[in-house]
């Protein structure tokens, strides 16, 4: 869930930020099978409802919801149709903001004026947000949740009680519908000004591999990425 409330509260942030007003807004959803997807939806849904109630945003559409690109694109497209003035987008990954991206571009849609969200902090997702067509990413630190699983095994195989500082959460197991005691990480909201001294300090994304062409390697040096 708390990955879900970055969502939203990052949408929040870059209309505010990118100065939307009126803000119309196309809510994506992962797939309904999912139950990390569901878990997402709560999250960003806590934080967009009550906007949307008192009337601050519109909702214009809710996806019926998919982790297949091609087929989040073809979603958006047939809402974006029928609302053609919507003007923001809570996508749940970067894999799927991705080709509605490159569809709104074709479309005419310019730099800082439609905000979306992401998640994974994928190379094509920093490219976007740098560019200016995806305002920021929900990014989860690799490195430290294979030192947590690694650290759980170690307790696991000595047979001692894994103390209360890594065993600090639960997670629903959707098909027993029972609560598993977790060690939960922290992920960030990670935007333009701050994948330097994240994705890329952690060595998640090399920079290498976002500053590929001549346009990136413009914004990369505006952001400070190397």
């Amino acid at each position: 869930m708390a990955v879900g409330t970055l969502l939203g509260n990052g949408l929040v942030a870059c209309i505010k930020a990118w100065n939307v007003s009126s803000p119309k807004v196309i809510v994506g959803v992962g797939s309904p099978t999912d139950n990390n997807a569901t878990l997402f939806a709560n999250g960003y849904d806590a934080v967009l409802t009550p906007l949307f109630t008192a009337g601050t945003y519109k909702l214009e559409s809710t996806l019926a919801g998919t982790w297949t690109p091609t087929v989040a694109e073809t979603e958006f497209q047939q809402a974006f149709t029928a609302n053609p003035t919507s003007n923001a987008l809570l996508s749940p990954n970067d894999e799927n903001a991705a080709p509605i991206i490159t569809y709104l571009q074709t479309q005419g849609v310019k730099p800082q004026t439609f905000p979306i969200t992401g998640q994974d902090a994928t190379a094509t997702g920093l490219q976007n947000i740098i560019a200016g067509y995806q305002c920021g990413t929900v990014y989860k630190p690799v490195p430290l949740e294979a030192q947590a699983a690694v650290a759980l095994a170690m307790y696991a195989r000595a047979g001692i009680k894994v103390p209360s500082s890594l065993d600090n959460g639960k997670t629903l197991d959707s098909t027993t519908g029972k609560q598993v005691p977790s060690a939960l990480l922290v992920p960030s909201w990670v935007t333009a000004s701050t994948i330097q001294k994240t994705v890329v300090f952690d060595k998640f994304v090399p920079a290498s591999q976002i500053c590929t062409t001549a346009a990136l390697q413009a914004d990369c040096t505006t952001y400070g990425i190397h």
